[in-house]
């Protein structure tokens, strides 16, 4: 967490006094913010928003100007009918797949799942990405031989995944 503020990829979830917040959950527009941090560095700031691009995202709002450049980049095309859903949470099977993407490309494309994971069948949606992730190092799961695809991603998880995902500075 310290590491991931000293990289200047996040602020905390409060200046005043200053926190992070380590059990809170990772909404998709904090994700599209700490994605981008992570991919581009702390002083990355992304194009202005038209919203036009998602229908639940007008220019202006909280976190446009990222979400709609995570779309350009191809690291989420949103969540369906034409939307981003920007408030609703981040699942580790969802981040799994954001993160690869924001490593690789939006072409990536991992290789078919083996079953490293007791809880992640093979014929699971993101059994690939999930996988992946596990061989790269960026996760070990979440305990017992199990990844828990369906939890929502807190803030301590999302400051590992994008420390061992883009390799953050070290501490000063």
């Amino acid at each position: 967490i310290e590491q991931l503020y000293n990289a200047g990829i996040t602020g905390g979830c409060s200046t005043a006094p200053l926190m992070y917040c380590p059990d809170s959950t990772v909404t998709r527009a904090q994700m599209a913010i700490f994605i981008l941090r992570g991919i581009h560095g702390s002083t990355y700031i992304p194009p202005t928003a038209t919203g036009a691009v998602f229908g639940d995202v007008p220019a202006g709002s909280f976190a446009a100007d990222w979400i709609e450049q995570l779309a350009s980049e191809g690291v989420s095309a949103g969540c369906g009918g034409g939307n981003y859903c920007p408030d609703a949470t981040i699942t580790r099977a969802q981040m799994a797949i954001f993160l690869l993407r924001s490593k690789y490309t939006s072409t990536y494309a991992p290789p078919d799942a083996t079953g490293i994971f007791l809880d992640v069948p093979t014929n699971y949606w993101a059994a690939k990405w999930i996988e992946q992730l596990s061989l790269e190092g960026i996760t070990g799961g979440c305990g017992n031989g199990n990844y828990c695809p369906g939890n929502n991603v807190t803030r301590d998880q999302m400051a590992i995944f994008l420390d061992r995902t883009f390799g953050l500075p070290s501490l000063p």
